[in-house]
């Protein structure tokens, strides 16, 4: 290769170049932008619709159809993902897009466009909505708390809003929230007793105030100079004024005022929500920042605006900050970057340890470069650094210095025939050029097809095979270009006597030495036993299929994080109040653990999406959720198990679940069995059933249905006399609303801030139903006064909780988690069988979601991935190789290595799951470098005269050293992994580590034995070197040992022979000696390396005389 020698013989440019990227690495890691983990695209939207009045019933036939059917027909919309959830008065549509939408906010501007046209055509006119809450994916990266002990919401807000300002200015800054903000309006409670004294219906004052209190376009007076604009001043400006509104006269005349018949206060609206911060009212501002900059300094910046904050602000007023994203991630990369900076010491370590000081020197001296240059291309492609891409580095770093290991090996081998250094050094690398080169592309052939994966489980991902691609590139060039020129400074002799000296000294008894010792003869007696040593082989592979039966299976782990989430949900139709009252005795169990840093509570609401797959639960008077930060990660887990065991003690009527943060695809459950139908007392019949099967198996808990509990309601029927009177459904829904829950009826302005006015009846007359039958209505008939009692009945009635739909159609979903001790897999196992055997009535069907979905959709993309790996592992090395044999006997190396990976998963007691499947593929490429260095070495060794027995033995003997080390450093490397603990890597590492161990055994005794078996000489009719024991050695091979016995007597006979088409002379059995034997072939190159430098010298010395008889100087002829 040119640029190897071009390298050489600038040493300073290219030492230059290469510290000048190393630099450029140390930069590119202090600058880089980083993240906890990948940035994931949820593909996922909200359709949003309000139909007040409506029962779920109601709603689900009016509306939810009807906007399921029209989004069905967007080719982006993901059908069987795409679940709809209809109660009272509303429905939400999640809206899944399919995987391959990348730029999706054309599409949701598009659909909230056309969600217009479909209300103002298809829907009802009562309908709100629909919109489309495209945001639903965004991740807050701090979320703030404004805390104060005594709730006075006003200067909440002031505080709020002024920290808010002070955020905004920072260039980082994308998107500030203020959530739990209560608005302040004003009540008007109208006394129902003194209205009717003075003949003041409720419906008038309505109209009234919404009239009188408006802004209206009056005009302009034109006079004879000029057009003066003309003004409107009756908006309210205070509550008096209000009060001061004339809504009537009495009989006697007098002016009956708003104030005479109505109470006004103004207070905090009735909250639908509430967010309490470690026991105390709050604020909250949720930060988004932009892409590309450094979250941890953008965290510090915020730190320190804070602080500032801090001191303008008053003595009971304190700022929490709950989400601390960039804090997160500055623990997580530092706790990565340490696991790195451990792997690449004892990658070193090991080096030293097997190899001699300066060849170790020169070997590990290709890690920092190589992990700088990945840096910087890292940098340069735009690959964030977070915990997959040094994940990746981590895994890939025992492979950089497998490069650099073998060129200086080689190197070292060259010194040792005779070789010169400078030859040495551009040989060592020209020579193994094509098999590091075929190596690396195997390796990066099977990490590259995952990016084929799809959806999130793509976006969290793909940062992996693209930075091991990156690195393994570097890492090559990096042994092209500067392994040989440290070799050629630090390595000036090899590490044994030239041919015919002795050592003073015995050789050094070594580990190396050692293994080789024993492998010498274990290579020998496995090719004398070669069905055996095949038949073992085989067994591995039989073995990692029982193996594989044995573990249990997890599609993806917890994340590791000090946080935990509590979900409470009370029986439906439980009161705002109720339910804080509830989570409230869960509050203080928390907060008395001393491990708790702090916990925020969300009644009504759900917290913020602060993980990148966390999915937030719908807005709901019974449903609240408290974030819970820890003070170490296992204070996390072992909280969730104290509250699961204690909750059903402080909340017994409600379903509480302490949970962890999950990694990967998120679901609901981590086991779902779905029941699809029509009917939905039949549904809950099966379902019941499910329910008590699951129950049985003792290995679940939290088991509920997601339907939800159904209660009572009051349906209001007109009676047929009411239309006589005037009355309409909408009408008289609009009083009962406007009386019993309040309506909005103006505005009143004070400077920016809008306060709502609200009439109500007051609380004694709203108490009981007999109160709805004694609202009074005006009639738009007659103009009296009529009792609701006298033209509508009150019928109370059960109505459904809610109505799930799946794919257009109803579902209803028995959910649980695993109990401690068991994973998903494992409760669809002792399940399963039962709940295929129950009997479903016609048109219902049952399906699994939950864990077992999103493994399924995602193994199969994997399996695709593996195989495409796979087949471009087989075009590379059926390229490099040229025959099918040579091809499947690598090939054969790599469902051998899973005996590795499947022990390695038992050793360490992981689950096999995403991660663990990622191991394998990558295993696959990494396995085969083995069979590579050994049949490439075997055919050099055959080509240069040595019979297949002998070559197949000499290359696993040779090639011992370079594949040990090559693959303990790619062992070694991965360990810290293992030994973090994580859930989520610790998979990954021992499928790898423990893999490519037993691979290499089964690769330095299975590939020499098959290469024996099945390869045919170069030339069948070439004498064999005389001493050859390839017959005895190869006996299993029936064909081998008559091809050897008929070289044998073809040798024997050659001397005797007189009819030899052409005679043997001393020249030509120099030739064949010099052509077949390696060491003759090394002295013939030094004998032509010295007469080359005698040529050399002659030129630069000696004169040369042109034939014209002329004369010319070449060479510095001032020395002559």
């Amino acid at each position: 290769m040119n640029f190897v020698k071009k390298s050489l013989k600038y040493p300073q440019v290219t030492l230059s170049i290469l510290a000048l990227t190393f630099l450029v690495g140390v930069y590119s890691l202090m600058e880089m932008p980083r993240r906890e983990d990948a940035k994931v695209k949820v593909r996922v939207g909200q359709v949003i619709a309000l139909y007040p009045g409506a029962n779920a019933l109601q709603v689900e036939e009016q509306v939810t159809r009807k906007l399921e059917q029209y989004l069905f027909q967007y080719a982006e919309v993901r059908k069987e993902k795409t679940t709809s959830v209809t109660s009272d008065g509303m429905v939400v549509i999640t809206v899944w897009l399919n995987n391959d939408v990348e730029n999706f906010d054309p599409f949701w501007s598009k659909l909230n466009h056309q969600l217009n046209v479909l209300k103002a055509v298809s829907l009802p006119a009562g309908v709100y909505g629909p919109i489309v809450n495209s945001e639903f994916g965004d991740t807050e990266a701090l979320i703030i708390a404004v805390e104060m002990d005594e709730p006075r919401y006003a200067e909440l807000r002031d505080y709020a809003q002024k920290l808010e300002d002070t955020l905004r200015t920072m260039k980082e800054v994308s998107k500030i929230r203020r959530l739990g903000e209560q608005k302040e309006q004003i009540v008007v409670f109208t006394d129902s007793a003194k209205m009717a004294l003075y003949g003041v219906r409720l419906d008038q004052v309505m109209k009234i105030l919404q009239s009188q209190n408006t802004i209206g376009p009056a005009g302009d007076l034109s006079t004879s100079d000029a057009r003066v604009p003309l003004y409107t001043q009756g908006y309210y400006k205070t509550e008096e004024e209000i009060g001061h509104q004339i809504v009537g006269f009495a009989k006697t005349g007098e002016v009956v005022r708003l104030r005479d018949v109505a109470r006004i206060e103004r207070r905090f609206e009735e909250a639908s929500s509430k967010i309490i911060v470690n026991g105390r009212s709050s604020i909250l501002l949720a930060v988004q920042a932009h892409e590309g900059y450094n979250i941890v300094a953008f965290g510090k910046a915020v730190d320190r605006k804070l602080h500032e904050a801090s001191k303008w602000l008053p003595a009971g007023v304190k700022l929490n900050t709950i989400v601390n994203q960039p804090r997160i991630v500055e623990r997580n990369v530092s706790h990565f970057l340490f696991e790195f900076v451990l792997a690449i010491a004892a990658v070193i370590l090991v080096i030293i340890l097997l190899l001699p000081f300066r060849v170790a020197a020169v070997a590990a001296t290709a890690i920092p470069m190589t992990v700088a240059m990945t840096f910087a291309l890292l940098h340069f492609f735009g690959i964030e650094l977070h915990q997959v891409s040094l994940a990746a580095l981590i895994v890939v770093l025992g492979m950089v210095v497998d490069d650099a290991v073998v060129v200086a090996d080689n190197y070292v081998e060259l010194l040792d025939n005779g070789v010169r250094p400078q030859t040495a050094a551009w040989k060592s690398a020209t020579e193994l050029v094509v098999p590091i080169l075929t190596a690396t592309i195997t390796i990066i052939a099977a990490f590259l097809p995952m990016v084929m994966l799809s959806g999130m489980v793509k976006d969290f991902i793909i940062a992996l095979p693209l930075t091991v691609s990156i690195a393994l590139s570097a890492s090559f060039v990096v042994a092209m270009v500067l392994t040989p020129v440290l070799c050629l400074t630090f390595i000036r002799k090899g590490l044994r006597n030239p041919a015919g000296e002795t050592s003073p000294r015995p050789p050094r008894r070594s580990v190396l030495n050692l293994m080789q010792s024993g492998y010498d003869r274990a290579i020998v007696w496995s090719m004398a036993h070669a069905r055996l040593t095949i038949l073992v082989c085989l067994g591995a592979m039989v073995m990692a299929v029982v193996l594989y039966q044995i573990i249990p299976q997890k599609f993806f782990p917890e994340a590791e994080r000090n946080q935990l989430i509590v979900d409470l949900w009370m029986p439906t139709g439980t009161k705002l109040k109720k339910t804080e009252i509830a989570i409230g005795g869960i509050q203080e169990l928390i907060q008395r653990d001393p491990a708790v840093v702090s916990c925020a509570t969300f009644v009504g609401s759900s917290i913020p999406r602060f993980y990148y797959n966390f999915m937030q639960g719908n807005p709901a008077a019974n449903f609240a959720q408290i974030l819970v930060n820890t003070r170490r990660d296992d204070d996390a887990k072992r909280l969730r198990r104290e509250l699961n065991r204690r909750a059903d003690e402080v909340v017994p009527e409600g379903r509480v679940q302490a949970r962890l943060l999950q990694q990967g695809v998120p679901s609901d459950a981590s086991v779902e069995i779905r029941i699809i139908g029509e009917d939905l007392a039949t549904m809950k019949s099966i379902g019941n059933k499910v329910e008590d099967i699951l129950r049985r198996t003792q290995a679940v808990a939290f088991l509920r249905l997601d339907s939800r509990e159904d209660y009572y309601g009051v349906a209001v029927r007109l009676k047929d006399g009411a239309e006589r009177l005037g009355f309409t459904t909408e009408s008289v829904a609009k009083s009962i609303y406007a009386g019993f829950t309040g309506a909005p009826v103006s505005t009143l302005y004070e400077g920016n801030v809008a306060v709502d006015i609200v009439l109500r009846l007051d609380e004694k007359s709203r108490r009981h139903f007999g109160d709805v039958e004694n609202l009074y209505l005006t009639s738009p008939v007659t103009g009296a006064g009529v009792p609701l009692r006298q033209i509508a009945s009150l019928e109370p009635q059960w109505q459904t909780g809610r109505i799930n739909h799946l794919n257009g159609l109803r579902t209803l979903t028995v959910q649980c988690e695993p109990a401690d001790g068991y994973l998903a897999s494992q409760v669809l196992k002792m399940a399963g069988p039962r709940i295929a055997g129950l009997s479903l009535p016609t048109g219902y069907k049952i399906e699994y979601g939950g864990e077992y979905e999103n493994q399924k959709e995602t193994f199969s993309e994997m399996l695709t991935a593996l195989v495409v790996s796979l087949f471009m592992i087989f075009l590379v090395l059926l390229f490099q190789f040229r025959n099918l044999k040579e091809t499947f006997m690598v090939m054969l190396t790599i469902p051998l290595s899973m005996f590795g990976a499947m022990l390695g998963l038992l050793m360490t007691g992981n689950p096999f799951g995403f991660t663990a499947f990622v191991g394998l593929i990558s295993l696959s490429g990494i396995v085969v470098r083995n069979a590579i260095i050994l049949l490439d070495h075997a055919d050099e060794l055959h080509r240069g005269g040595a019979s297949i027995a002998t070559a197949a033995i000499e290359s696993g003997k040779r090639r011992l050293r370079p594949i040990f080390l090559t693959a303990s450093a790619a062992a070694i490397g991965v360990i810290p992994m293992i030994l973090s603990g994580s859930p989520l890597w610790s998979p990954l590492a021992s499928v790898i580590a423990v893999g490519i161990m037993l691979a290499m055994v089964i690769s330095l005794f299975l590939v020499p034995v098959l290469y024996a078996c099945l390869m045919k000489p170069i030339d069948e009719g070439r004498e064999l070197p005389a001493g050859s024991q390839a017959a005895g050695i190869v006996g299993g091979g029936k064909k081998l040992m008559i091809l050897s016995m008929v070289a044998v007597c073809l040798l024997s006979a050659s001397a005797g022979a007189q009819d030899l088409p052409e005679a043997l002379n001393l020249q030509k059995v120099i030739d064949l000696a010099v052509q077949n034997n390696r060491l003759l072939a090394v002295k013939k190159l030094q004998v032509q390396e010295k007469q080359q430098k005698v040529n050399e010298d002659r030129v630069k010395f000696l004169p040369s005389v042109m034939v014209g008889g002329a004369y010319q100087y070449h060479g510095n002829i001032g020395e002559l």
